[in-house]
Order: structure tokens, then sequence, then C-alpha cells
């Protein structure tokens, strides 16, 4: 499923982290993926390939 994502896209997980937020933004690619929140906090968050294939509910593409 990560082979669709571009830096820009705003992805939707399954679980909300602690602060409540379930859409991230996309900020990097690599080894890890790099997350920033969508909401008013400024949270970061980098993820795994493994991890991030279970945990990605939608992807909402960017200029959509």
């Amino acid at each position: 499923m990560h082979n669709q994502l571009e830096v820009g896209d705003i992805v939707i997980f399954k679980k909300s982290h602690p602060s409540g937020t379930i859409k991230w933004e996309l900020i990097r690619i690599g080894a890890m993926f790099k997350f920033r929140s969508t909401d008013k906090f400024d949270l970061f968050i980098e993820l795994r390939r493994n991890v991030l294939d279970k945990q990605i509910k939608e992807i909402v593409k960017k200029g959509e």
C-alpha cells in the first residue's frame, strides 16, 4: 500500500495518536515514513514500512 504514497498525501490511520489525531500529512519517504499532524498540534511521527502497511485506513491524495 505504501507504493501509492507521495509526499504531501494525507493518510488516515486506523488507530488514533494519544492526542486524538488520525489524519497525518506525509512529509518524507525513505526507510522510515515521516508524518506531520494535520490538527492544531504540531506533532511528528515516523513509521517503518511494515508498520505503516498495517495502520493505513485511507489515503487522500494531495490536491483532492
